[in-house]
């Protein structure tokens, strides 16, 4: 029962890292062109930082949203039938 427990933990931390990739490296595409243009242009505004990456990010939501959901609904049936069995012992 431990070995299965520690799979399930380790396939649902490597499931959480991929969930979270495409924001995350959508908010740091955004940062890094929103810093560029901040740079050149010389504003020191926080929000001209901020906008673009919270854009960036509800973008990626909307976009990977559905993969998203598909990914964590197939995680939660695997993972339902082992919390029966666990919760019968």
């Amino acid at each position: 029962m431990t070995a299965s427990l520690v799979a399930v933990m380790r396939e649902g931390l490597l499931l959480a890292l991929l969930l979270a990739a495409p924001l995350l490296v959508a908010a740091l595409v955004a940062g890094i062109i929103s810093g560029l243009v901040g740079a050149f242009t010389q504003i020191q505004d926080p929000a001209v930082a901020l906008v673009p990456r919270v854009a960036a990010v509800g973008a990626a939501i909307v976009l990977f949203g559905p993969s998203i959901a598909h990914q964590l609904e197939t995680f939660a049936n695997q993972l339902w039938p082992l919390v029966v069995t666990a919760g019968s012992s």
